[in-house]
């Protein structure tokens, strides 16, 4: 009686195991919309677009392991929507941002904290949508709305594995430029830029594949895992390794005319790196921080003026 007790509680625990097995995420993101520029008529087709998009990407799978990954990465998708050039049609601006856990010796008594990663603002999306849309995830064929969030899922998900290992989100970014390079009929945002600034989606994962900017993403790696994520072990080895991992960037930048990635750092970053420095006891070094992102120069001149 007593083994035939123990057999029916083990098949509990494993069907419990299982259950929470096929419930964990690859990714908890935040979907946010506003379409206050629209019509009442548009505002009232999109009523479920929040949901739809939260649930797809929220219950998806994108990661390409065989065990399921040990965390979850978080982000926020916004969007805000111009215009309705046709009925179900829109003109759309999308910001995606994402973070990433900071692994602190401390946390066992202190609140995660956390660093942010990729911050983008897409100012070319356009898609058709409506209710009758099959939210159904396939790589194997574009849909305007749908190849949109595989695509930065995939930038995300690659941003994160990098700092984890050198180079380590390469099949992400392959699979993002795969997305690119599908057919499609209107190309705007993904290989044409309409001559802003702003990158394409294809430029952006093109150079994040370059060989060139290897450099960027090794910096990147040394940035997170050996800087940030050592700053409770050996505070003096992590600064040494964070000022190694800009070094590491600034000489990428140096040798190219075009660095997205190295920009979208920054603009992630600069506050971060900013409050790092605070007591770092020489505050000599927001020169050098300068040089490094002049972009960013009043950052770096408010936290001189605080450091300790």
């Amino acid at each position: 009686m007593a083994q035939r007790l123990k057999f029916f509680i083990f098949l509990i625990a494993c069907f419990f195991t299982s259950s929470l097995s096929s419930f964990s995420q690859d990714l908890k993101v935040n979907v946010t919309m506003d379409a206050t520029s629209l019509s009442s008529g548009d505002r009232d087709r999109l009523k479920n677009f929040v949901q739809q998009v939260s649930d797809y990407l929220n219950r998806n799978k994108f990661h390409n392991k065989t065990i399921e990954p040990e965390y979850t990465v978080e982000a926020e998708f916004s969007f805000f929507f111009r215009s309705a050039p046709s009925v179900d049609n829109y003109e759309v601006q999308l910001f995606v941002h994402s973070k990433r856990k900071i692994d602190d010796a401390t946390l066992k008594t202190n609140a995660p904290k956390y660093s942010p990663m990729f911050r983008f603002l897409d100012e070319r999306v356009s898609f058709y949508y409506n209710n009758s849309l099959r939210f159904e995830k396939n790589d194997a064929v574009f849909v305007p709305l749908l190849s949109l969030l595989d695509y930065y899922a995939y930038i995300i998900l690659g941003y994160d594995e990098d700092t984890y290992f050198v180079k380590g989100g390469t099949t992400y970014f392959q699979k993002a430029l795969d997305i690119c390079n599908k057919p499609m009929q209107d190309k705007k945002g993904w290989s044409e830029s309409g001559g802003g600034s702003k990158p394409t989606r294809l430029q952006i994962v093109q150079e994040l594949l370059n060989s060139r900017f290897d450099g960027y993403r090794k910096g990147l790696f040394e940035y997170m895992w050996m800087g940030l994520d050592s700053m409770t072990v050996n505070k003096r080895n992590a600064y040494k390794n964070v000022l190694s991992a800009l070094e590491r960037i600034d000489k990428v930048k140096k040798n190219e005319v075009k660095y997205y990635n190295i920009d979208i750092f920054y603009d992630a970053k600069n506050k971060e790196i900013a409050d790092l420095f605070l007591d770092y006891g020489d505050k000599s070094i927001y020169d050098k921080l300068i040089k490094y992102d002049p972009t960013h120069r009043s950052t770096y001149e408010e936290a001189q003026r605080k450091a300790r």
